[in-house]
């Protein structure tokens, strides 16, 4: 059997943390603030969601959030489920990235890039697939950014933080 897109590289921490990093400055840019850390728990089981990948293609930065849900209203369907079954994942990623210093935790219970973040450039050598999860992980920095608070954002979501 033969498996074009390698699931595991994708679920190790190292590549979780990286794609956190994107998103978490992704959000500083459009906000001014890092987000809070349980974001990180809805952005990147999202944008490691390969079935919701249309749903980005359809879309730019300037979409917004709320718009972007409105077309898409199925994103929010099994999402319990999804983040649930994403949870060791996330926790991992972030473990990982606080203790290679490329994540930091702020003291109001922000996530952002730490001393040790990666540069953005390596982004471009990835093969498409994994390239794809941290665009479309940008892509939500930037809307989860504008959207306003952490819990208006998982209230859009219908999920209580």
């Amino acid at each position: 059997m033969t498996i074009a897109h390698d699931l595991f590289a994708e679920s190790n921490p190292a590549f979780g943390t990286f794609t956190l990093v994107g998103f978490c400055r992704k959000y500083a840019a459009a906000s001014g603030k890092a987000p809070a850390l349980p974001l990180a728990y809805l952005a990147l089981p999202i944008a490691m969601s390969h079935d919701l990948d249309k749903s980005f293609t359809d879309t730019i930065a300037t979409t917004g959030l709320l718009s972007w849900l409105n077309r898409y209203p199925d994103i929010r369907l099994e999402l319990g489920a999804r983040l649930t079954a994403s949870r060791e994942i996330v926790s991992a990623a972030v473990r990982f990235g606080l203790s290679s210093r490329a994540l930091a935790l702020g003291k109001d219970g922000t996530i952002g890039p730490g001393d040790g973040a990666p540069a953005t450039t390596p982004v471009e050598r990835l093969p498409e697939d994994p390239k794809r999860v941290i665009k479309r992980a940008e892509r939500l920095g930037t809307w989860m950014g504008k959207a306003g608070s952490a819990g208006s954002i998982f209230s859009a979501f219908g999920v209580m933080p």
